[in-house]
């Protein structure tokens, strides 16, 4: 990456159930991830099970990460499970999802009970598709905290603006440290 000034990057978050919620903090590197091409474009798999395929992540509950990356630009039907939920981002080009555009970094919420979705990508286009079980629990995102309650967030957002250890710490980092926004309700 000689001579490049920009880094675009999706970073996959997963909630997990309340069962797993206090597993250990934990770092996995996964060098190989499954791989194939349909047509014009090159799929990857992230995370759980795809087309018959199997990624060797670590995963809780039944889910699915999957890279596209049209070379050429392409169109594909994808074959998805009708108790998942879905969603497909575009991360580089503008996305057609069944006739529908979507642009970069616009998120596609696809629902549940599809057993198919029609894609097209530009040559040079990419996006993931994400999708998995419902938990059927309360789960709240804020900035980069993951909850079952607001409670929880406001817990987070207070240790992390104290610097508590629960978050670690990075000893060769020496830039300033991210500061959250404004928690969006009242405490």
């Amino acid at each position: 990456m000689t001579g490049e000034s920009h880094l675009h990057a999706a970073q996959l978050w997963i909630a997990l159930p309340e069962a797993h919620r206090r597993t250990d903090p934990r770092f996995d590197h996964y060098p190989t991830l499954p791989q194939w091409q349909e047509g014009d474009v090159v799929l990857t798999l992230l995370t759980g099970e795809f087309a018959g395929q199997r990624a060797p992540t670590l995963a809780f509950t039944p889910l699915v990460g999957l890279d596209l990356a049209a070379t050429s630009g392409g169109s594909l039907q994808l074959p998805l499970r009708e108790d998942f939920e879905y969603g497909l981002l575009p991360l580089e080009g503008e996305l057609v999802i069944e006739g529908e555009r979507f642009a970069t970094n616009e998120l596609a919420y696809l629902g549940r009970g599809r057993s198919q979705v029609a894609l097209e990508l530009p040559a040079g286009g990419r996006a993931i598709l994400v999708g998995g079980e419902p938990l059927g629990e309360e789960i709240l995102i804020w900035w980069n905290f993951v909850g079952h309650s607001k409670t929880e967030i406001i817990e987070a957002q207070r240790d992390w603006e104290a610097g508590s250890e629960r978050f670690g710490s990075i000893p060769q980092f020496d830039g300033k440290r991210l500061e959250p926004p404004p928690l969006p309700w009242r405490e």
